[in-house]
């Protein structure tokens, strides 16, 4: 789990700051959104480690929503045929 502080409130969105994470990713102040830099972090240490020319392959946000309930899927949304 990445915001435990925020949940542990009631947030599920937020962490203590009052800020959604998820909007922090670009910029994240340090003292603010400490576990968004140290996701940055993990991300430039397991690319900058690699052998291969692309060491992560994808990446899956599991969590929960706000508003939704049950399993949904958010994607890009690509034509599976060209016509």
């Amino acid at each position: 789990m990445t915001n435990p502080d925020g949940v542990i409130m009631g947030n599920y969105r937020t962490g203590l700051a009052g800020n959604d994470l998820n909007r922090k990713f670009l910029n994240p102040n340090p003292k603010l959104h400490p576990i968004v830099i140290a996701i940055r972090k993990l991300l430039s240490d397991i690319n900058n480690c690699a052998t291969e020319s692309f060491p992560i392959c994808s990446f899956v946000d599991i969590h929960g929503h706000s508003r939704k309930k049950s399993v949904f899927m958010y994607g890009p949304d690509y034509a599976l045929h060209s016509h």
